[in-house]
């Protein structure tokens, strides 16, 4: 698989998915057109697989096909499958930010050794202040 194809956000939604079908109803509602074979490498399955769930996924109404001119053929989800799609990307990622041991959250607490001298959390930041310059000059005011 290409790592550089998903960003790792979506890998982990994807993965999460239950069934084959919702991983790739996920995938196409956030990628657009795709060909059969590039989405079974983005899921690390066999071209067979993936043309079976992408079938069952068209007989719902959810997916559907198009062939450029001299392409393969491209698959993208319709109006109803980017819908549930979202709605199923949604729900997958919050029950992944509720878990207590999500790496995101995780990676994003400061550790707390960074906290200032006095003791707060925030560091001291350089304010500009306005003053005033010579009354001789047009503008009136100059930043420090």
């Amino acid at each position: 698989m290409d790592a550089d194809r998903l960003t790792p956000q979506l890998r982990r939604v994807v993965d999460a998915a239950e069934s084959l079908d919702e991983r790739l109803l996920v995938l196409l509602s956030v990628r657009k057109a795709e060909p059969a074979p590039i989405l079974a490498e983005m899921l690390g399955l066999e071209r067979g697989a993936a043309m079976a769930a992408l079938g069952r996924l068209s007989q719902r109404g959810l997916v559907s096909h198009q062939r450029p001119e001299g392409e393969p053929i491209h698959w993208f989800a319709t109006r109803d499958g980017k819908t549930q799609g979202e709605q199923l990307h949604r729900a997958i990622a919050s029950r992944q930010l509720a878990e207590p041991e999500a790496p995101l959250v995780a990676a994003s607490d400061p550790p707390a050794g960074e906290a200032t001298a006095d003791g707060g959390e925030h560091k001291r930041v350089k304010a500009r202040r306005r003053v005033s310059i010579d009354q001789n000059e047009k503008t009136g005011f100059s930043w420090d």
